[in-house]
């Protein structure tokens, strides 16, 4: 077990970004003022905590669906804060699901089932960064850092000497490193990755960051398309007017 956590805690060293869907990436900073960000061409995420259902609306999510808006599910939750308890924060994600009968295959005790699978049209993740932080953390890596990722992971192992539970462990890294799927797309914000596995759309703009997540279709040029659209949509009808 350590060495699982050796590991898993080196890989985000391991190369020059954090991996994505990682929870300590996904931490909601929306609470705390952030006066360093504070200016007249910055956004600050405070502004909006609790208001994740005003940057994406039941009719925006409906739209960009193609979904019944009366069969629609809401989410608009800190599932963490509800989870452990204690102070009730602002909402960390604001969900819109619909129950059309899809499902998704999951293997169980050897065998494997189509459990039922909602679709979603999301926004959560929001807190400050700058530029910089955003290409190091989200940025997509190329086959060559890929490979450097993986040399690593070795090299670490070796100096645990090689034994079958170090090997193991690098093979489980190597394995995260190689099936990342990250791409960059221009024209949204002032940046943007997209992550094929989970239909998630990481976007910079004014120093804010944020994810929309359009997962509608097993088709996942379609879920990048309109999570492409969703964002735009988002920094042309809500951040914009915020940020003049």
């Amino acid at each position: 077990m350590n060495r699982l956590i050796f590991i898993l805690s080196f890989l985000p060293l391991a190369f020059p970004f954090s991996l994505a869907g990682n929870d300590q990436q996904k931490t909601n900073f929306a609470h705390v003022s952030f006066s360093f960000f504070q200016n007249e061409s910055t956004l600050n995420a405070a502004d909006f905590a609790g208001r994740l259902d005003e940057l994406l609306t039941l009719e925006m999510a409906t739209e960009i669906s193609g979904f019944d808006a009366s069969k629609a599910e809401k989410e608009h939750e800190n599932k963490t804060s509800a989870i452990f308890g204690g102070e009730k924060k602002p909402p960390r994600e604001c969900n819109y699901l619909w129950n059309n009968g899809r499902t998704r295959s999951v293997a169980m005790g050897g065998n494997t089932l189509n459990a039922p699978y909602k679709d979603k049209v999301a926004i959560h993740s929001l807190s400050n960064t700058t530029l910089e932080r955003f290409k190091r953390n989200y940025g997509a890596l190329t086959d060559e850092q890929k490979q450097g990722a993986a040399k690593k992971l070795e090299e670490e192992a070796g100096k645990n000497n090689n034994s079958s539970a170090s090997q193991n462990m690098t093979q489980v890294g190597t394995g995260m490193v190689q099936n990342l799927q990250a791409e960059a797309i221009s024209g949204v914000g002032d940046a943007a990755t997209w992550y094929e596995n989970s239909s998630e759309l990481k976007v910079l703009y004014r120093g804010l960051i944020f994810s929309v997540v359009v997962d509608i279709s097993d088709d996942k040029e379609v879920n990048r398309e309109k999570s492409i659209e969703l964002a735009k949509r988002i920094i042309r009808d809500k951040l914009t007017q915020n940020s003049n």
